[in-house]
């Protein structure tokens, strides 16, 4: 089975996270793959390797970031990553197999370049849980990173625009992605190794 790498960039290129998938899906237009419990990823850190999250929201942005290896906690998800769309989708299961709720990263439509696919994260994010009741999640950190140059306003208003436009259509969720709430990976699928040249 194709792997693929999901790569987020920080505005000025730099790398910020990076995942390693097995795709089980590819059209062209979109890509969904899985990424199993405890593959190493990279993540966005700050110099020491510690998590911004770990700073109060106003100095979060204000220090250097940069990337530091992790493992992905609990179980695997699903990503839906249509490539020329303002946004992915993060299926969650919870420890029962039972489906928990869809995750809508709010980010820039992909480039992508054979196994890469690069994108910038706009850090708005929305809940939509297994019964279709959206939650807006991280609007402050948006508001953030916006303050602090990480993102734009436009890419904010493009991120708020692309949420409220899932949410006002949820009568046909998850039509545009595909629905793969009964998705079970193989149980062959071990956690893919990071490519050592993930940030070339």
């Amino acid at each position: 089975m194709r792997s693929v790498l999901l790569r987020y960039l920080y505005h000025d290129g730099a790398p910020q996270a990076a995942f390693p998938m097995r795709v089980v899906e590819d059209d062209g237009d979109r890509v969904v793959a899985w990424l199993a419990p405890d593959t190493e990823i990279m993540y966005w850190a700050l110099p020491g390797g510690a998590d911004p999250r770990s700073l109060p929201l106003d100095a979060r942005f204000s220090a250097p970031l940069t990337t530091a290896r992790r493992r992905w906690q609990g179980g695997g998800v699903l990503r839906a990553v249509p490539l020329d769309e303002p946004f992915q989708v993060v299926h969650f299961w919870n420890e029962k197999g039972d489906f928990a709720g869809w995750y809508i990263n709010l980010e820039a439509p992909k480039h992508r370049a054979g196994d890469r696919i690069d994108s910038v994260d706009w850090h708005l994010d929305l809940w939509i849980s297994p019964d279709r009741e959206p939650t807006w999640k991280d609007i402050d950190e948006a508001e953030a990173a916006l303050a602090a140059g990480h993102i734009t306003r436009d890419e904010l208003a493009t991120a708020w625009r692309q949420g409220n436009d899932i949410i006002h259509n949820l009568a046909d969720w998850p039509a545009p992605i595909g629905d793969w709430r009964s998705f079970t990976p193989p149980p062959r699928w071990e956690p893919l190794p990071l490519p050592s040249d993930w940030a070339s």
